[in-house]
């Protein structure tokens, strides 16, 4: 099966895609972080969208509490989009209000995140959390995982769990099937927070930065990126050679391609982790 030269640039183009999404507490607690957490997403836009190798789309997802501990949402959703004004606009009218308890609906956020996003076929797709406080049950959690931990838990209506009946093993699961790396921004000392984030973060290969490291988390993403399409070119023929063969086989396409087995194989497996092959 041979390609044609529109399939083959189809395939190409598809390699370079990068999906993004935020996911906010805008509860009142992030009164005094709002501004903050605004700056880094923007930054993060700008960053991202000035290397133009990259094809960016961005999404965001607001997340506040379950009433009645909040009366206005529980998750707010904006699809992923290319219009990075549009995206800017949003996140410029993002308001800090509601909220009851110190725990959030922060499961909420990352799961709807994961299902209600388009994420394209085959791209490189990120969450962004940002936020100040634990998700709902962390706490009951994290003694059972580390019973010697001394931690300050404050008050939380559903200490047992959220009422979504979400916890940490269901959304990083959750982000492990639609293929998203969660890294989160902390934007808060407390220990209980930076844990549940921390452990959101390690469990799906992403990082946590606090408020004053962001530029952690922007690097880590960048670095992520620029491992990946370091070959963009070369993944895009190892691709196109492999739907010319008409299977997968490491040895021949090597052979076709006049080039060491290895590079194929790292190539294939690039390939194989984004679902083309």
């Amino acid at each position: 099966m041979r390609l044609t030269n529109n399939n083959q640039k189809t395939m190409i183009t598809g390699l370079n895609h990068v999906d993004l999404c935020f996911v906010v507490d805008t509860t009142g607690s992030m009164g005094t972080f709002i501004q903050a957490a605004q700056r880094q997403l923007l930054n993060t836009i700008s960053l991202l969208s000035a290397d133009k190798s990259i094809d960016l789309q961005i999404g965001l997802v607001e997340y506040r509490d379950h009433p009645p501990q909040d009366q206005t949402f529980i998750t707010r959703v904006y699809p992923l989009t290319t219009d990075m004004q549009a995206m800017q606009s949003v996140i410029n009218k993002l308001r800090a209000d509601g909220g009851g308890d110190a725990p959030e609906a922060v499961y909420d956020g990352i799961h709807d995140a994961c299902k209600q996003m388009r994420w394209r076929k085959h791209s490189c797709r990120f969450i962004l959390l940002v936020g100040d406080a634990p998700p709902h049950g962390f706490a009951k959690w994290l003694k059972d995982v580390k019973p010697n931990l001394k931690i300050h838990s404050s008050g939380d209506t559903w200490a047992n769990g959220c009422p979504s009946g979400l916890n940490v093993q269901a959304v990083t699961a959750l982000a492990e099937t639609y293929r998203v790396t969660i890294h989160t921004l902390c934007m808060v000392g407390d220990l209980l927070t930076k844990e549940a984030f921390t452990v959101l973060a390690q469990a799906t290969g992403g990082e946590c930065a606090t408020a004053s490291n962001a530029s952690e988390v922007i690097s880590k993403i960048t670095a992520v990126l620029k491992d990946e399409f370091f070959n963009l070119e070369f993944d895009g023929l190892v691709l196109a050679t492999v739907e010319q063969i008409g299977h997968l086989d490491i040895s021949e396409t090597a052979v076709v391609l006049q080039l060491p087995r290895l590079p194929v194989a790292t190539a294939v497996a690039r390939l194989g982790k984004r679902g083309f092959l």
